[in-house]
């Protein structure tokens, strides 16, 4: 079954869109008034690379703008199924920015939403790269903008924004995430050959694999995790979630968002930025600009810091880390130390 058939299988009242449909994409943003009616779409292009949803770039004459759709599997692994609906979180997400000044120049603005074709449009920021980069040896990015990337959080953390009654729960998401941190990384057989990633990782693998304390504290990470929580957060923090554009750094991608917990989204940032190599010193001068919640606990952000870790190296979601194998299981033991660390005083 091709992606489109299996798309209109399941969802039969709604179009599904790739490159080739110019004349559909057209079709759609014109019905939703997003273009005007005598406008006509000249160009789509792919604007990045994108994980978990498609994403193109529409223009016109006049305009240019981003459109994202939610299938119901990884646009990255089509293999992996995921909620369709994902959008509608991502499409709050953004809607609740609007009340922050900071966190609203730091987003894209929304267009329209589609719900029915599981559709988002959103500002073109322009030309611009991810923050991917930065796991790449020798690179330098610019402790401002990572101030700018801890502030966002700061912001989104302590405003209030949002509305936990009516925003969307994202369980089904949430669930997948779940067992992509705390769960298949850990299991024996899981299908996953990490030689293929890396000569020698599969056995750097199998003591963390083996540890039935870490995966005791993971299980409680994870039930925290999955658990609501009373701030909003965006839940896929990481560099490929920070867009570099010529209008100063943006955050994008806030399909995982929830009302969740403080701790996991500045712990998988800090996450992240060890995996980059980012210098201690840099981290703790960083950190400084973030403003603790009441009740923050610095516990809960070293083990989701040490969880996010582990599964990036030894799990699915694979990045581009440009470390050898030795750097690699430093970077393990300092996050398995995270996980099991009960340390309320914490600094990098």
């Amino acid at each position: 079954m091709t992606p489109t058939e299996q798309f209109n299988s399941l969802y039969p009242d709604a179009t599904f869109i790739d490159h080739s449909r110019k004349l559909e994409i057209g079709m759609l943003v014109r019905k939703n008034g997003w273009i005007a009616p005598d406008e006509e779409v000249l160009l789509i292009e792919k604007p990045g690379e994108g994980n978990m949803n498609f994403v193109v770039r529409v223009k016109t004459h006049s305009s240019s703008f981003i459109l994202k759709q939610s299938r119901p599997w990884v646009e990255k692994y089509p293999g992996i199924e995921a909620p369709a609906d994902r959008i509608v979180a991502e499409n709050y997400f953004y809607r609740a920015m609007e009340a922050n000044t900071f966190c609203r120049e730091s987003c894209p603005a929304i267009i329209g939403f589609d719900s029915s074709n599981f559709l988002l449009a959103l500002e073109d920021l322009g030309a611009g790269a991810d923050y991917t980069f930065v796991y790449r040896r020798n690179a330098e990015v610019a402790e401002g903008q990572l101030r700018h990337l801890v502030k966002f959080l700061s912001a989104l953390h302590n405003s209030g924004l949002g509305d936990r009654q009516t925003f969307p729960p994202n369980v089904a998401l949430k669930k997948l995430n779940h067992t992509h941190i705390f769960h298949y990384p850990y299991l024996a057989n899981n299908g996953f050959d990490l030689d293929t990633i890396q000569p020698g990782l599969k056995a750097l693998s199998m003591p963390f694999k083996e540890n039935a304390l870490l995966k005791e504290r993971l299980d409680y990470l994870g039930n925290i995790y999955l658990r609501v929580g009373k701030t909003l957060v965006h839940g896929d923090y990481y560099p490929g979630s920070w867009l570099n554009t010529p209008n100063g750094v943006k955050v994008i991608d806030p399909e995982f968002s929830c009302f969740g917990h403080a701790e996991f989204d500045l712990g998988v940032m800090m996450a992240h930025l060890l995996m980059a190599r980012i210098p201690a010193a840099t981290l703790n001068t960083i950190s400084a600009d973030y403003k603790y919640p009441q009740g923050f606990d610095a516990s809960l952000l070293k083990g989701f810091c040490g969880a996010e870790i582990l599964r990036r190296i030894i799990g699915l979601a694979q990045l581009p880390l440009d470390l050898g194998i030795e750097e690699k299981s430093a970077l393990l033991d300092v996050a398995e130390q995270y996980v099991l660390s009960a340390d309320k005083n914490f600094s990098f």
